[in-house]
């Protein structure tokens, strides 16, 4: 039985310890500073008599410890040190998820936590509930406040049918055996939680809210965050961004979001105009003759591939007939079609008239469509493409 240092004294660094039990790579020490992970925090890593540590687990009540390359032998005493920086990272972010999470309960009781994240590259939690954006920022402003506070971090073990377990967050199922370790926050968080956390929440430093997206099927929303300097960084950095956008746009920076919406809203507008005004001209479009066949083709702006396909089939439903279209928005699609009575591979027309633009597509025989990232190319994509077909159609 592995003795978990980490319980005691969580800014425990450096430790000795004895070997117990080797398993290939793993080794079990009788008390280990390593946390193996858990609650969605990731395992520690760092180094047993300068052998580096890669991952930690628990099995039963042993803790072990990945050491490649090692030749450790039961009975060996060993120095083990912990990658504090790495640690201190991760017992920021848990405590910091605590925080936030206990706060957004307070402002949305039916939210519910799905799932944690607490790795070096990403701390996010996965919740059941109706969020946005404003709630997110009133809540990210309690939490600062609360680490501003400089709040202490106390953990305490009770029963599991005790009195004081009824008043914390806590997922039952999940507790194994009969003692709960209890992590409290000022008076603001109390939940039950077997991971590592600071003892104040001054060394938080700051916390932000960077991202919110879908987290379907798991849950509804994923909010991920940052802690330390990291979140002090990452603020100046979006704060740039955000005066940046205000300048460009002629807002000012608190009527940025109203302004954006605006813009998206005029942006969708036009879009719609372009669209009826490309329907009208693909409706009158007047092929010429190559070969006796009928050839259409052209080019036109913010019209969607459904109705661009719509009116090639349109056309080459005729007999005897071909169609070479190009649509132009934020990128160039270029869509090739035939009647079926013409001896003209599609995929080779498409495939001529996107080599010079850098672009990709396939289909079939009669039928075939790509695009390329750059919509300035287009007429020379459907130069391309109609150079192809006439040399087919001869």
């Amino acid at each position: 039985m592995t003795r978990l240092l980490y319980e005691v004294d969580p800014y425990l660094r450096t430790f000795d310890a004895e070997v117990c039990n080797v398993q290939g790579e793993w080794v079990a020490l009788d008390r280990t500073a390593f946390f193996p992970g858990g609650g969605g925090q990731d395992a520690d890593s760092g180094w047993i008599s300068g052998l580096e540590v890669k991952s930690v687990r628990a099995q039963g009540e042993d803790v072990l410890h990945q050491v490649p390359g090692h030749r450790l032998a039961p009975g060996t005493r060993v120095e083990c040190q912990i990658d504090w920086e790495r640690r201190h990272d991760l017992m920021r972010g848990h405590t910091g998820e605590h925080l936030l999470f206990s706060i957004l309960c307070k402002m949305h009781p039916e939210i519910e936590l799905v799932k944690i994240a607490i790795t070096p590259a990403k701390k996010s939690l996965i919740v059941k509930g109706e969020l946005n954006w404003p709630l997110l920022a009133m809540a990210q402003t309690e939490a600062n406040d609360a680490i501003a506070a400089q709040l202490p971090v106390s953990e305490v073990w009770a029963s599991k049918d005790s009195e004081a377990v009824k008043e914390i967050r806590i997922k039952v199922e999940r507790i194994h055996g009969d003692k709960v370790r209890i992590v409290r926050i000022g008076d603001i968080d109390r939940a039950a939680c077997a991971g590592v956390h600071v003892q104040n929440t001054r060394e938080i430093k700051m916390l932000l809210v960077t991202r919110l997206v879908s987290a379907r099927p798991a849950g509804d929303f994923e909010i991920e965050f940052e802690t330390g300097r990291e979140a002090m960084g990452t603020a100046m950095r979006l704060s740039s961004i955000a005066l940046q956008a205000a300048d460009a746009t002629g807002a000012q920076p608190d009527d940025l979001v109203g302004a954006i919406g605006n813009l998206s809203a005029e942006v969708r507008s036009r879009r719609e105009l372009l669209k009826a005004y490309a329907k009208q001209a693909l409706s009158r479009l007047e092929p010429e003759k190559v070969e006796g066949v009928r050839v259409y083709s052209g080019v036109f702006e913010g019209v969607d591939k459904k109705t661009l396909v719509d009116a090639v089939n349109g056309f080459v439903g005729e007999g005897r007939s071909a169609a070479v279209m190009a649509s132009v928005d934020d990128r160039l699609m270029l869509v090739v079609a035939t009647s079926k009575d013409l001896p003209v591979d599609c995929r080779l027309v498409l495939a001529e008239g996107l080599r010079l633009v850098g672009g990709k597509g396939g289909g079939g025989m009669n039928f075939a469509s790509g695009g390329a990232a750059d919509p300035s190319k287009a007429e020379v994509a459907l130069s391309s493409a109609l150079a192809a077909l006439r040399s087919a159609l001869k």
